[in-house]
């Protein structure tokens, strides 16, 4: 996840102190919301939308900067003062590269600078935190990111750092950017998996390809090592920002794969508030970068479902597949609207979304991520089933799961499914062309639907919305 956050360094504010940081996260999530959802707002919230709308969300995954900690301000507060004025609820987290990399982007450093990195803890120094290539023994930049460096995660000391020099630099007022009321970091490219595997280059001669001292040997990638590593750290930095009421958030991806490890973190004594999947259940990634895909669908719907500690960030993205929301109805590819992508994933997110833990944010964008937009399918007024009744459950091609109002309906596979039994009686489906209009729909015992799309079935004398679902208790 990478857009230039910039953020120009005017000295000291002396306006952020140990004092300035938020109260604890909140434990219960938008008890009276369905799907619970988040936003990302990167480019220097250069499309920032209104401080109502952007209230509305659940999290806001913000880059750091200047810009972004006003362009949301009013009445003489900073950006993050005044959304939570609107809604006391919404956690805010502010963007940093996590700490097995290095950004050394003007916008992107962070403590005394890549050069003074590399003077005292770089080559030929004796507490080294730059990782080196095995055959240049130079510094290592991601061909993805040429400004990024690798950095060695397994050092406490660069750890340590990482940990007391982002609170310094953000909530400690060092970079001139108003923090007050921001709630967490969200750490970028934090994975138990190496970063850009086979994509590292020598520092200035991105030509030529090089493989880190610490975890590349025999032939194969260390992943193990770094592995350890990470786990060591959020071992490390998860009380270390919580003992400054700063809660961390990880974009850690890979939950298909790799289930076995998202449940270590999830049991870990102190796990992270929230991780993310960047790839959620659709993304552009691979191909002809111009439509959806749904890598590993079915595989994170169970270790996604049986989340309890922490949270869930289900990223879908894709685009651009054009401007505003008008971009919403152009098909791509395979002729999928981003409205249908936008069912097919909060459709995929409630077989899997736990509503006594509230482990989980959903969040959609086909702007990337330098625009963003509320959903009316994210308010509770319009779409609200009330409890789950029961885990989700495969029949056929089709995957459902029942609620006090209904059913969420979703077909992963790459066939379309016909005449599909109700689970029960008869319902009306719904999606997003009719949902708001739902007492037009008519009532029907079977129903079609295509590949990878996911509607809602309304039980008889059910409401869409909240009106017959009473608010949980906070």
């Amino acid at each position: 996840m990478r857009a230039p956050c910039i953020a120009t360094v005017v000295g000291c504010l002396s306006l952020v102190g140990a004092g300035a940081a938020s109260a604890a996260l909140p434990a219960r999530v938008a008890p009276e919301k369905f799907i619970p959802s988040f936003a990302i707002c990167y480019s220097d919230a250069q499309g920032a939308r209104p401080t109502e709308e952007t209230a509305r969300f659940d999290l806001l995954v913000v880059c750091f900067s200047q810009h972004a900690a006003s362009v949301w301000g009013r009445e003489g507060k900073n950006s993050w003062q005044s959304l939570k004025a609107l809604n006391p609820d919404l956690v805010i987290a502010l963007y940093a590269m996590g700490p097995g990399e290095y950004n050394t982007a003007d916008w992107g450093q962070i403590g005394e600078g890549w050069e003074w990195l590399k003077r005292h803890h770089g080559k030929g120094t004796a507490d080294r935190w730059i990782a080196l290539g095995q055959r240049s023994g130079g510094y290592l930049q991601s061909v993805p990111y040429p400004h990024e460096r690798l950095m060695e995660l397994g050092n406490p000391n660069w750890r340590r750092y990482w940990c007391d020099t982002l609170y310094q630099d953000y909530w400690g007022g060092r970079k001139g950017v108003d923090c007050r009321g921001a709630d967490a970091i969200f750490s970028d490219n934090t994975s138990f998996m190496i970063p850009w595997a086979d994509q590292w280059r020598v520092e200035g001669r991105p030509e030529e390809a090089d493989v880190p001292t610490r975890y590349y040997a025999d032939g194969q990638w260390r992943h193990d090592r770094w592995r350890a590593d990470f786990f060591q750290l959020l071992k490390e930095a998860v009380p270390r920002f919580q003992a400054r009421g700063i809660g961390l958030l990880t974009n850690t991806g890979d939950l298909g794969r790799h289930p076995e490890r998202w449940r270590e973190i999830d049991a870990l004594p102190n796990p992270p508030y929230a991780v993310m999947e960047e790839g959620g259940f659709v993304c552009p990634w691979g191909g002809d970068q111009r439509s959806f895909k749904f890598w590993e669908w079915e595989q994170k719907l169970a270790p996604f479902s049986i989340l309890r500690r922490t949270k869930a960030l289900m990223c879908n993205h894709a685009g651009p597949f054009g401007d505003g929301l008008a971009a919403m109805a152009v098909p791509d590819a395979n002729g999928m609207t981003g409205w249908d992508a936008l069912w097919f994933a909060l459709t995929s997110f409630l077989l899997g979304f736990d509503d006594v833990s509230r482990n989980g944010f959903l969040n959609f964008t086909i702007w990337n991520y330098d625009e963003y937009y509320w959903f009316d399918e994210f308010d509770p007024r319009y779409l609200h089933l009330g409890r789950a009744k029961s885990p989700f459950t495969k029949r056929g091609r089709v995957h459902f799961r029942e609620f006090d109002d209904g059913w969420v309906a979703v077909n992963g596979s790459a066939e379309n499914a016909t005449g599909i039994p109700v689970p029960a009686g008869t319902a009306r489906v719904l999606h997003h062309d009719n949902f708001k209009e739902w007492r037009q729909v008519p009532l029907v015992s079977t129903f079609d639907l295509p590949a990878h799309r996911g509607v809602v079935l309304l039980r008889p004398g059910k409401q869409a919305g909240n009106a017959d679902n009473p608010t949980p208790p906070r």
